[in-house]
């Protein structure tokens, strides 16, 4: 099959290799599209103890090529979506519906177990859940990153009279706003460097959007709500990012840290303690939240497709990851199999 493969130096390949075959207790899914996140941009600039020849990829939809001999309740064809991790299923964490906290988790496209950058990839059935009739491929593939912002909005607390800034409109930046406005929270002030993501944030019902270079976005929530943010989602994850953050937040504000900063960081905890400040990291999302984000999308609560602003060739996908390094317009690219 084909796949791209990280070597040694952030270099991308496209190779040739042996086709994955399925564990007695695994199934094997067709991929026909895969996003490219933010953390595989990071994989490949700092290698996270990636080793060589990785296939990353974790944000997929598919369908069922092959079944473990094991394997009960699934059909070959049946088109799926999956969690991107294979736990054990009996630990505390996986029988509450957190196996991304199971103390034996592997990821998916996260180093441990190939992903899905790649024509095959092998999954874990628990971890499955099949699309509805009413959702194409492409959607499907947006239901990781949208879980992701339904479980940051879960811990920010809204309510209809929060005023909300996001840092970033870069896809999870963009969700989370998708998420904030569908709990009923009018005043969603966006902030972005990028023309092209500020113009997507808008299009997709931001209260305000503007570029911090020229605007204080804290002074745009304080106008509309009379006080400073009460809930900064930090959608960056680069350097500063997080002191920023906590500048901006109002009294008691609560600070969601998405953006996963690889390099090591400052804060001033003075500001924090000035402000009594409530900080939350949010790491990925329980499967019922998965669930729930699919639901959502079949059901026609979000219209996602703005956000896919690329569909590409696995052929292209090294040269993608070099202009996603600097982006313009792009939001969610999608690699796409025929």
């Amino acid at each position: 099959m084909r796949a791209v493969l990280l070597k040694e130096s952030g270099y991308l390949q496209v190779q040739t290799v042996p086709e994955p075959e399925p564990a007695p207790d695994e199934i094997l899914l067709r991929v026909r599209n895969c996003g490219i996140c933010g953390s595989d941009l990071h994989a490949v600039k700092y290698g996270l103890q990636m080793p060589v020849d990785a296939i990353l990829g974790h944000e997929f939809s598919g369908e069922i090529a092959a079944l473990g001999a094991r394997v009960r309740g699934w059909r070959v064809g049946e088109r799926v979506v999956s969690l991107p991790y294979m736990s054990c299923g009996a630990c505390p964490a996986c029988e509450s519906g957190d196996g991304m906290l199971c103390p034996s988790l592997r990821g998916i496209g996260l180093g441990q177990l190939p992903g899905a950058f790649a024509e095959y990839v092998r999954v874990h059935p628990g971890s499955l859940l099949r699309i509805p009739p009413e959702i194409d491929f492409r959607t499907a593939a947006m239901v990781e990153p949208l879980a992701v912002g339904l479980h940051a909005v879960r811990h920010a607390r809204l309510t209809p009279e929060s005023g909300c800034l996001v840092l970033g409109a870069g896809p999870i930046g963009l969700v989370t706003l998708l998420w904030a406005r569908d709990a009923g929270t009018p005043h969603v002030v966006v902030s972005e460097l990028a023309r092209g993501r500020r113009e997507l944030a808008s299009r997709l019902g931001a209260a305000e959007v503007m570029d911090p270079r020229t605007t204080d976005p804290a002074a745009a929530v304080r106008a509309r709500t009379g006080r400073d943010p009460d809930v900064v989602f930090e959608c960056i994850g680069a350097r500063g990012a997080l002191n920023t953050a906590m500048m901006l937040a109002g009294i008691r504000g609560r600070i969601v840290v998405l953006g996963v900063c690889i390099e090591a960081d400052e804060i001033l905890p003075l500001i924090g303690i000035l402000k009594e400040l409530e900080l939350k990291f949010a790491l990925g999302y329980s499967k019922a939240e998965f669930a729930e984000a699919l639901e959502a999308l079949r059901a026609g609560r979000f219209d996602v497709a703005p956000l896919i602003t690329d569909v590409i060739d696995l052929d292209l996908v090294p040269e993608t990851f070099s202009a996603l390094n600097a982006p313009t317009t792009q939001c969610k690219v999608l690699i796409e199999f025929p």
